[in-house]
């Protein structure tokens, strides 16, 4: 399922590499975006937590028509899918049947204890994106991101756990690394919570 993810999330980026350019909407709180709760580990600056999580995979170029923009992947389970290929890919012609793109996928999340009388700090989007120059393989990289300030609601001290609730309500929940102060966090403590998604794409021609 999460190969699947991952290969959405690559079309998703050549589709609408123009929109990870700009500001994306801003109505939800920055999630740590995983099945079971992310771990996030002491960064060595007091307050201050982030967690990393990381995916590589491969999918073959079955089809390219360059004049409608559109490229046929396949990976290595499910169906052949077409996607339309957004503006950032330039070297479109350089793709063709049997090539391979590798996909990496990187999700980040950094919390920091905002001390009583911080200022709240609404949901705020950033967003970059990338091309591969003329001497690299084609490809393209778009990162995308939020940073608001969120509330924590409950601490299992057992099993180390911590739930924060976002400003649009919702609540997502992180496992504290065994180097964090967890008994220094209390319920009703506000962290600034930046999650931001890269997927970064890279087209490799069979070796002859």
């Amino acid at each position: 399922m999460r190969r699947l993810l991952v290969v959405s999330l690559a079309a998703l980026l050549l589709a609408t590499t123009a929109r990870a350019q700009a500001p994306a909407p801003a109505a939800k709180a920055p999630p740590p975006a995983a099945p079971a709760p992310v771990e996030v580990k002491a960064t060595g600056t007091p307050g201050k937590a982030a967690a990393t999580r990381t995916e590589k995979i491969t999918a073959t170029v079955k089809a390219v028509d360059v004049a409608a923009r559109t490229v046929t992947l396949q990976g290595k389970t499910g169906e052949p899918q077409t996607f339309k290929v957004g503006p950032e890919v330039k070297r479109l012609d350089e793709f063709a049947a049997g090539d391979t793109i590798v996909v990496e996928y990187e999700q980040g999340l950094v919390l920091e204890f905002q001390p009583a009388g911080s200022e709240t700090v609404p949901p705020t989007a950033v967003a970059t994106g990338a091309r591969a120059g003329k001497d690299q393989a084609p490809g393209a990289a778009a990162a995308a991101g939020v940073q608001a300030t969120v509330t924590v609601t409950a601490i299992d001290a057992a099993k180390r756990l911590v739930t924060f609730q976002g400003p649009a309500g919702n609540s997502y929940q992180v496992k504290a690394g065994p180097k964090i102060k967890l008994e220094k966090l209390k319920v009703g403590d506000r962290l600034l919570a930046t999650y931001v998604e890269a997927v970064a794409l890279r087209l490799e021609k069979p070796k002859k």
